[in-house]
């Protein structure tokens, strides 16, 4: 298990470093280019790669936690405890962070690939994977609700709004305008981009800055890295949305 485990890590950490550079060469190459086609695929590929290798991790985080993050042998009961409930605790975000970044990946594909055609967003593997997403959203909701955690807070209502978008595009019986899917598609996939970002701020953060910072610094800014990707993608996707639809309202074609 622990092999499975480090083996999907470094897939994980791969494909999500790659992924942040790909990224950024359809957002900013014309829409409809040569570029922006070839390289949204290539996107749309890592990041699957991301989200299963991260479902993958999770998963078994949530189950053995101390197989997958073995501790010492004199290790107190109270010290594993401690240990299993931290490791889950990380492991229930980047599960949601991995839902996030299938949900949005394949929406965001499926779009742009079939426009009006919304039946294939009907059929039961998205349906199910956006219903994941609407739990995930629930579950971090309710954990830092409990917790007064601002990080599962904020990305407890991201993954809810996004999962309730998906439903009501695919299953409302017209779109807004004959090119709804062209709104539809780059808010989809920044919203991937904001889980590859932020899952590497969670997790690279950590390495790259705890050494250098104080722990109360780091802490500190640690909230702003986590944050900054669903609010500052979050306001991208509401402004891009507006902008779009405005222009298509008043060019029906």
């Amino acid at each position: 298990m622990l092999w499975l485990h480090q083996s999907a890590l470094y897939l994980h950490i791969v494909a999500g470093v790659l992924a942040l550079a790909v990224f950024w060469v359809p957002a900013l190459s014309k829409k409809g280019a040569l570029n922006h086609k070839r390289f949204g695929r290539v996107f749309a590929i890592i990041m699957y790669t991301v989200g299963w290798s991260g479902v993958i991790m999770a998963s078994l985080d949530l189950w053995r936690p101390l197989i997958t993050h073995p501790v010492t042998a004199t290790s107190t009961p109270e010290a594993m405890a401690a240990v299993s409930t931290g490791i889950r605790s990380t492991a229930t975000f980047l599960l949601s962070l991995s839902i996030l970044v299938l949900a949005t990946t394949r929406h965001g594909w499926l779009v742009i690939q079939h426009k009006e055609d919304r039946s294939i967003l009907r059929r039961p593997l998205h349906v199910a994977l956006c219903l994941a997403l609407l739990t995930a959203g629930f579950t971090l909701l309710l954990i830092g609700g409990r917790r007064g955690d601002i990080l599962m807070l904020i990305f407890g209502a991201l993954e809810t709004w996004l999962a309730l978008g998906f439903l009501r595009y695919s299953f409302k019986a017209d779109l807004a305008h004959p090119r709804e899917w062209w709104v539809e598609h780059p808010g989809a996939l920044i919203a991937s981009g904001i889980g590859a970002y932020t899952a590497f701020f969670v997790v690279g953060a950590a390495g790259l800055l705890g050494p250098l910072l104080s722990e109360d610094s780091f802490a500190g800014l640690g909230v702003v890295f986590w944050v900054a990707p669903g609010i500052i993608g979050g306001v991208a996707i509401a402004r891009l949305s507006r902008k779009y639809r405005r222009r298509f309202s008043a060019d029906p074609r």
